[in-house]
């Protein structure tokens, strides 16, 4: 570093020191657009992605069905899976009709873990099957029947002609507030054993965080994909979570260029207030030959130092602030990202130079013969 540089820094350090009440204020004004900004912009950049999967407890939203009479087969499944690619959950079932002591009963096969992941909602009572032969009863099931966790059912297939029936063991009872109470869901392969034969699904659901219109690209594309298959939106949840993410970022922002506004009107009136003070150092130095581009200089490196100390500040509490608003208000811990703090900084130091932009105009209008004439 040179000796002009050294100087340089050497004037801004004294000058920004040597009003250190001004020098507060500013920066506290600062801080405190620094802190909005970052708080608000983590939590409008993470808890909308974090609801979002929160939301993902209503059950899937996107769904495979068979586009004619014929059902889905794992060939289906196979192709689906390929386009859908990446997801928080996928499941497929199988509906059919057995006989309990010659009543009909619905029965569901699907692949248990998976259908948990994608219906969260699920409460039950005991465990989930792990083995062949056993099953969840749907509580109203369970009622009608009086079945309990561990009763052994003998369940027939309608159509098969020796009646024979199988015994199966109530793993657990299911509570779900929807359509599976009124259902025994069991593993495809327990299912097959009933049907003889390979799986044939009925609907494929999938659990995908992407937006609405990406979520309905992707159905059309699956769609295509297989003339035997159809994609649908589950409009009810998809518009859900988008409305909600939409809702909440446009209010953020709308809020953060409120602050911003208010920064700067604080900024400038402060920074008005040191010009006002400086009014007869200004006039002296430029009477001993300083340019007016040399003063702009130091006033311009003063307000870089005060977003710098003001943008660091506001950072740290900003960051404190989204994690407290996050937890208190969505009950979702924030993931604070690396980029806060750079951005942070970056955008304090250009509101500290716009502030500026109004006292520096005022630094060049001066005029040494006025100041130190005492005018």
């Amino acid at each position: 570093m040179n000796t002009q540089h050294k100087m340089y820094l050497r004037m801004i350090t004294r000058s920004f020191f040597g009003r250190l009440s001004r020098v507060l204020i500013a920066s506290l004004s600062i801080a405190v657009g620094a802190a909005t900004l970052s708080g608000l912009g983590l939590i409008a950049y993470t808890v909308p992605a974090q609801m979002q999967q929160e939301l993902r407890s209503y059950g899937a939203n996107l769904i495979v069905v068979p586009s004619g009479a014929d059902s889905l087969t794992d060939e289906s499944l196979a192709e689906a899976d390929a386009v859908v690619g990446e997801n928080l959950g996928r499941a497929p079932y199988q509906y059919t009709n057995l006989l309990y002591n010659q009543q009909p009963i619905s029965a569901m096969g699907t692949q248990v873990d998976n259908a948990q992941k994608v219906r969260p909602y699920w409460e039950i009572d005991g465990s989930v099957p792990t083995r062949e032969g056993e099953i969840l009863v749907g509580e109203k099931v369970a009622e009608q029947y009086r079945f309990a966790v561990g009763d052994t059912v003998s369940l027939s297939e309608p159509t098969r002609e020796d009646g024979a029936a199988e015994n199966l063991t109530v793993s657990g009872l299911l509570h779900t507030g929807g359509p599976e109470d009124d259902l025994i869901v069991m593993g495809l392969d327990t299912l097959n054993d009933f049907t003889g034969g390979a799986s044939e699904y009925n609907l494929i659901e999938y659990s995908v965080n992407v937006n609405g219109q990406e979520l309905t690209d992707l159905a059309k594309e699956t769609t295509d994909e297989d003339a035997g298959m159809e994609a649908e939106v589950v409009r009810r949840v998809s518009e859900s979570e988008s409305g909600i993410a939409q809702t909440l970022q446009t209010l953020i922002w709308i809020v953060s260029a409120i602050i911003c506004v208010l920064t700067l009107i604080a900024i400038s009136a402060t920074l008005n207030a040191v010009v006002s003070e400086r009014a007869r150092e200004i006039g002296l130095k430029k009477a001993l030959g300083a340019h007016a581009k040399d003063i702009l200089r130091e006033f311009i490196g003063e307000s870089v130092l005060l977003g710098i100390i003001g943008g660091a500040v506001g950072s740290a509490i900003g960051i404190w602030m989204a994690d407290f608003i996050s937890m208190q208000a969505f009950s979702v811990r924030i993931e604070v990202s690396w980029w806060v703090v750079p951005v942070t900084l970056v955008l304090s130091v250009i509101i500290a130079l716009v502030g500026s932009l109004g006292p520096a105009k005022r630094i060049s209008k001066i005029n040494p013969v006025d100041v130190l004439g005492g005018e």
